[in-house]
């Protein structure tokens, strides 16, 4: 049977039969007619996508890419004529170099064709061809008709060359207390981030080199243990835990690691250090007796302490009852300051004179915030019964001997210490002489010692000014004879017993601070609340001062009775004030300029200025430089410094957009920008400004508002 569809397809002979009759005869005959085919339609390219391949790679030209149709062709008739060659690489037909400058329709459908790149810096080849169906002329493009050659795109994009970069790396340090009991580090990219223009974050490795040492990893959301890598995308999901081995004493562990792209790109090997800090008790044991007063309890830490840090306290009462056998602050929080590393846990002793059994109760460390209890989490004190004013330890107790880290006997303070000598203007209040058979008395730097028989026999006179001041109130407590004065004149203290050596004193006027004279000497403080090297002001855990510390009341003394505490104005904050902040004060900066990191900083208010005018100013008048950022702790303390307002720092990127770099030369280790980094400054805002919150804001550096800037220099 013959189809249309054959008939169209080829020249077929057709037969009609017939018969014809004149009525009286007839005679068969047979019509034979003949059909040429005549291919009338012009091939159509449905498909010229084009190709995209790395450098140096092959790439197949598959039916989706290039496509040629007709419907009177087959598709091994339908052919492709190249005209022009590419330029970059090769055409291959079945794994050939293609030597005829033609293929077909059916070899792209096949998979036969196939593009391959020469290498080098080209980014794009072409190739230009004809197509035919071997019968018209021309073909259709997108509806038009071209018989002039058209062009197949080639994009080549360069290889990846370039390993990924550590664009931060902090030493992660917030410990937090985890739901089964231990202790862990998050790592996230808020510490430790690699980027990559060419890699997404989830194809950036993390390969672990060396494991930690002390610790392991964790992945949080499969609960598995990582130790060969993880990726950029785990580090910005926070999914990365180190979990801290409590069974060894250590504060820190390192991770040696290399970060690399999925084309084998690597960088050079890193380490990440983590950090933490143990808090605990300093002794575990003390026996006081029942007239002691206030018993100081020390909680130390060590390790890695610039962070703040926070441990609850809980009183077990075991025999003693809270308010009846002794008493303590209200709050049950201790707040560890960045640098500070001791804190002084007071607890008052009720003296009520009956004779009782001895009784003890405990202070339990517990509830840590960015810090691990140590061993030590328990301090056991037992109350000796004064026996009717008599108080008999079983065993004596002195803090500097090594056998007795662990238990210590309170009695009443020992003036066998030296007291401390400062030069600078006291404020004296209630000063109550120390409660012992023997008392210290300082004239100048020396000292010497009276017995009780010599104390009662001694009174002091005031002079000063052509004024008689007189005491505000004169009362015993036992040995003590207490003065009160209340005033703002200068005055004199001399001893007017019969003995035959005089003892003077001179108090400066409070409205004269800049007067520096020999001062009164106080009874030595109690051990400070921070260690010399905490330079952060803690004025709303320090007690109600009569004033507020300012620039005007830098170097006044203020002794606070209860705590039997020595407080310094600093010009910023009263500080807790002992001879061994004193050794560190005499490392001084000139007068109105504040140390802080091995740095005098001055900040000048007097006259603001743009950032190019203040930093001319700090390198020719105060011979310095703007002010270099160093941590965090430092960007705080010059917050609290500038008094909370804004002003310039020697950050900018003058010399190169976006290299940051400090006037000062030294190296950025720690930002603060009000937003992220800034990756292209913008025109004319090259330098910066500490503005609310000591956030960081990019600004002009020669044209714009003036502001007050910090200027330092190297002690």
């Amino acid at each position: 049977m013959v189809t249309q569809a054959s008939m169209l397809k080829a020249a077929l002979p057709l037969f009609a039969r017939f018969i014809i009759s004149n009525g009286l005869q007839t005679k068969q005959g047979v019509f034979e007619i003949t059909l040429e085919t005549v291919d009338r339609a012009l091939p159509v390219v449905t498909r010229n996508k084009g190709l995209r391949l790395a450098e140096g790679a092959t790439g197949l030209l598959s039916p989706d890419l290039l496509q040629l149709t007709d419907p009177d062709t087959p598709a091994e008739n339908l052919t492709f004529l190249v005209a022009q060659l590419p330029r970059h690489g090769q055409l291959y037909l079945s794994g050939m170099v293609l030597l005829q400058h033609n293929f077909t329709q059916l070899d792209v459908d096949s998979g036969r064709v196939a593009y391959r790149h020469s290498g080098g810096d080209s980014q794009t080849d072409h190739f230009t061809f004809v197509a035919m169906d071997g019968t018209n002329q021309g073909f259709l493009v997108d509806g038009r008709v071209f018989q002039e050659p058209v062009s197949f795109t080639i994009q080549v994009d360069p290889l990846d060359k370039a390993a990924p970069s550590i664009t931060l790396l902090h030493s992660p340090s917030q410990v937090g207390l985890l739901k089964n009991g231990c202790y862990g580090i998050y790592i996230t990219s808020h510490m430790l981030k690699a980027s990559d223009p060419d890699t997404d974050d989830n194809q950036i490795i993390f390969k672990i080199l060396q494991r930690p040492k002390h610790g392991h990893l964790e992945n949080t959301t499969t609960g598995e243990f990582i130790n060969e890598e993880f990726s950029q995308k785990d580090l910005n999901s926070k999914t990365i835990l180190y979990v801290i081995n409590l069974s060894l004493e250590v504060n820190s562990d390192t991770m040696e690691f290399q970060i690399m792209d999925p084309t084998g790109n690597s960088a050079t090997p890193q380490i990440l250090e983590l950090k933490w800090s143990h808090v605990e008790w300093s002794r575990t044991e003390y026996e006081v007796c029942e007239n002691v007063g206030v018993l100081p309890l020390e909680i130390t830490r060590r390790g890695y302490s610039m962070d703040s840090a926070f441990v609850s306290v809980k009183v077990n009462q075991v025999s003693a009852t809270v308010g009846k056998d002794f008493t303590m602050t209200p709050s049950k929080l201790i707040q560890f300051d960045p640098g500070m590393s001791t804190k002084m846990w007071n607890i008052a002793i009720t003296y009520d004179g009956l004779e009782e059994d001895d009784e003890v109760f405990e202070e339990i460390l517990n509830s840590p915030v960015n810090a691990v209890l140590g061993t030590k989490t328990k301090a056991a004190v037992k109350i000796l019964d004064s026996k009717g004013g008599q108080c008999h330890p079983s065993y004596a107790f002195n803090p500097n001997t090594p056998h007795a880290r662990e238990k210590g006997i309170w009695r009443r303070l020992s003036p066998g210490a030296s007291l401390p000598t400062t030069s600078g203007s006291f404020h004296l209040e209630r000063r109550p002489l120390p409660s012992s058979t023997r008392l210290a008395v300082a004239r100048g730097d020396t000292l010497r010692d009276y017995d009780s028989e010599d104390l009662s026999r001694m009174k002091l006179r005031t002079r000063g000014n052509g004024k008689t001041v007189h005491p505000s109130s004169v009362y015993r407590n036992g040995t003590d004879i207490i003065y009160n004065y209340h005033g703002m004149v200068s005055l004199k203290l001399e001893d007017d017993s019969s003995l035959t050596r005089k003892r003077k004193a001179q108090v400066s006027v409070i409205s004269q601070p800049q007067k520096t004279t020999k001062a009164a000497e106080l009874p030595q403080a109690d051990k400070v609340e921070s260690t010399t090297s905490s330079h952060f002001p803690r004025q709303d855990q320090l007690p109600s001062f009569p004033k507020n510390c300012t620039l005007e009341l830098k170097g006044l003394f203020h002794f606070e009775e209860g705590l039997q505490k020595l407080y310094k104005c600093n010009g910023i904050a009263w500080k807790s004030w002992s001879p061994h902040t004193k050794e560190v004060e005499d490392k001084s900066c000139p007068a109105g300029w504040h140390h802080h990191s091995g740095y005098c900083h001055s900040l000048i208010t007097e006259h603001k200025h743009t950032w190019s005018t203040a930093a001319r100013a700090c390198r020719e008048q105060h011979l310095g430089s703007l002010v270099s950022v160093l941590s965090r702790q430092h960007m705080q303390w010059l917050w609290d410094l500038s008094g909370r307002k804004p002003f310039w720092i020697g950050l900018n990127d003058r010399v190169r957009a976006g290299h940051w770099e400090w006037i000062g030369g030294e190296p950025v280790t720690f930002t603060n920008w009000r937003r992220s980094p800034p990756k292209h400054s913008k025109a004319d805002k090259n330098c910066v400004l500490v503005q609310r919150q000591g956030k960081w804001q990019t600004k002009g550096c020669r044209k714009g508002k003036s502001h007050n800037y910090v200027c330092s220099k190297k002690l």
